[in-house]
């Protein structure tokens, strides 16, 4: 059965469920390709090239920048309580993109 529990829906599908009820979408969207593939963790220089591309592509201000952090804690979150530890620690990847983001991006 793999990542599907017994008696019903798995905890990913609960949890990506959840996400988007919760207007989370594009969380989703990552944490269900993330599953398909590996969740790992990014490397440093992984996480510097991330915020290049955001500031290239994005040019997000503190705000944006903010809402976005808020929204993949809320993610992280949001799998802790139906423990699924690897979507937490997958979703950990991008709070450290955003803090490094706003720490060396934004003014």
């Amino acid at each position: 059965m793999g990542l599907f529990d017994f008696f019903g829906k798995s905890t990913l599908t609960k949890v990506l469920e959840e996400l988007r009820i919760n207007d989370l979408g594009a969380m989703a969207s990552l944490l269900d390709s993330a599953s398909r593939h590996s969740y790992g963790n990014f490397t440093k220089e992984r996480k510097r090239l991330e915020c290049q591309m955001l500031k290239k592509n994005y040019n997000l201000l503190r705000g944006p920048a903010n809402e976005s952090l808020n929204r993949f804690k809320w993610a992280r979150d949001i799998c802790e309580e139906h423990e699924l530890m690897d979507g937490s620690r997958f979703f950990e990847n991008y709070i450290d993109i955003y803090n490094l983001y706003i720490k060396e991006y934004c003014d």
